[in-house]
């Protein structure tokens, strides 16, 4: 199984070809990229980083996913990590700018969240951001994910945690949930 939803497809790192490898590796390297993502910029040589990301998406807690638009070009990157019992946590990257701000990283998220629920059978996703990457949450909100929490990291910037249950994602993808979270009538 493929997960898509709307313009995107995830692919696992296997299928990779070159181009996307480097377009990868130009994503990690992005200051801006890496400063959002609480990171410094990956420099790395590629055949490096695809080492360690192939060894690393292969362990049992842990699924990663190319992120390729309706061209079929890689944008970015989503996973699944510390999947433990019924929970996990949520990563992305829309990598290329010209994607930024478009729907995309919602798509990305409704596919991997369909993911998580409906194959792997989890029941909560979690996951962290940065309290000035607002463009991040409003795509986090937009899928359905509410913030619970928010601290100030060793560096002196805020971390915003968020989670989604499967349940509520459900009712949200059929409709049943209005974006403010009442319930709409559903007919039988």
């Amino acid at each position: 199984m493929t997960p898509a939803f709307g313009r995107v497809t995830l692919r696992p790192l296997e299928e990779f070809s070159d181009t996307d490898w480097r377009r990868l590796q130009s994503h990690f390297r992005d200051p801006e990229i890496a400063y959002l993502n609480g990171t410094p910029p990956n420099r790395m040589p590629l055949w490096l980083l695809r080492r360690l990301l192939r060894t690393d998406s292969r362990r049992p807690d842990r699924a990663t996913f190319g992120i390729f638009d309706e061209r079929d070009d890689f944008i970015g990157t989503t996973e699944l990590y510390d999947v433990r019992g019924a929970e996990g946590t949520l990563g992305i990257i829309i990598g290329e700018r010209t994607h930024w701000s478009a729907g995309y990283g919602p798509e990305a998220m409704h596919a991997l969240l369909g993911y998580a629920f409906d194959t792997l059978g989890l029941r909560l996703v979690r996951l962290e951001t940065f309290g000035d990457n607002l463009r991040a949450q409003r795509a986090f909100k937009k899928v359905g994910f509410q913030e619970t929490d928010r601290r100030v990291d060793a560096n002196g910037r805020i971390e915003v945690r968020m989670e989604l249950g499967a349940t509520r994602w459900r009712d949200r993808r059929d409709g049943r949930v209005t974006m403010v979270g009442q319930a709409t009538s559903v007919p039988s």
